[in-house]
């Protein structure tokens, strides 16, 4: 929509003079970064902040649809990871039975890379699950073929080092010091292609915002309704997870508002086509057949302990460890 499109503040060349280097991406990127930097407040605390438990009823399909936001249950063979803690006694009690997942867009025409990565922790005791979204500009380790350790963003681990998805998953279950046990890729194509065949999301904004976008450098939405194609739903996914224009609710709402579309308008048989397009170790077949009942679902920010720092000339986001083993906490407790 020509209304969404970059305003003047990035238009000062045309469409194909927009498909530039990778060098020239990142110092476009860095200097918007420095404009968000400059009319935001610096974040420094390493309390982060969580939301109120959203309600949420949904069949497997739905959750599916949305990023593939789910978690297998009733099938044979699944994970059952145990969390145990000592009581005042020293007796080991058994407390709880985990399952995390990472969900991974992979923009295949930029060079494989991951900008939206979701980690999601949930408990089979509970009934509850726990959502973070983190930073494709972390500062994270990646693992090369050699089995050497080098640091670069988040945003290149499917691409760089060993690569593919599982270095992927390496890389998010180090950074959190967090096993992860399983991991879907989806390509920002093939997610478009899920948006288009629903006509495009419907979402409200509560005022003009500007974000950055993935296949070319940002999208200007007008305050109210807006009509997202897939790449703009993953857009404004990015920008709530740094909570520098947006916030881990408006990540809610945005899963919410592409289960309600996605769940009435796509045949089983189109969405079954399009999850065999998906790089994961998720039994999907039998998921589809199940019903999940997930009473509340917990968003976690990250946005509190982000840290902006330069290292080679290049930007990235940082995170005390610290800060990051809270997280882990809390994604692993369920009271």
């Amino acid at each position: 929509m020509e209304d969404k499109r970059l305003g003047e503040k990035f238009h000062k060349s045309n469409e194909q003079e927009l498909r530039f280097t990778q060098e020239d991406r990142h110092e476009v990127f860095e200097q918007i970064r420095k404009l968000e930097k400059n009319n935001n407040k610096q974040k420094n605390s390493l309390m982060f902040s969580s939301k109120k438990f959203v309600p949420l009823t949904v069949s497997m399909l739905a959750v599916c649809l949305c990023l593939f936001l789910f978690i297998p249950l009733n099938f044979s063979g699944n994970v059952n990871k145990e969390l145990n803690r000592s009581d005042a006694s020293g007796t080991v009690v058994q407390e709880d039975e985990l399952l995390t997942t990472l969900i991974t867009v992979k923009a295949e025409e930029e060079d494989n890379r991951i900008p939206f990565n979701l980690l999601l922790t949930y408990s089979k005791n509970k009934k509850m699950m726990k959502v973070v979204s983190i930073p494709s500009e972390t500062y994270a380790p990646i693992d090369n073929s050699d089995g050497t350790t080098m640091y670069d963003k988040l945003l290149f681990a499917y691409a760089f080092g060993s690569g593919g998805a599982e270095n992927v998953r390496t890389a998010v279950s180090k950074l959190f010091d967090l096993p992860i046990d399983y991991y879907a890729v989806i390509d920002l194509k093939t997610f478009s292609t899920m948006v288009d065949a629903v006509n495009g999301i419907d979402y409200d904004l509560q005022e003009d915002t500007q974000v950055r976008a993935i296949t070319s450098v940002g999208f200007d939405f007008k305050k109210g309704t807006n009509r997202l194609n897939g790449e703009e739903v993953v857009a404004l996914m990015m920008a709530a997870t740094d909570g520098r224009n947006l916030n881990e609710e408006n990540l809610l709402h945005l899963i919410l508002a592409v289960i309600n579309k996605t769940e009435s308008k796509m045949p089983q048989t189109q969405l079954k086509e399009l999850m065999s397009q998906i790089e994961t170790n998720l039994p999907l077949d039998q998921m589809l057949e199940n019903k999940i009942d997930m009473n509340s679902i917990k968003s976690l920010s990250l946005s509190d302990g982000i840290r902006d720092d330069m290292k080679d000339g290049k930007y990235f986001i940082m995170f005390e460890k610290d800060y990051l083993k809270s997280v882990s906490e809390e994604l692993t407790t369920f009271n």
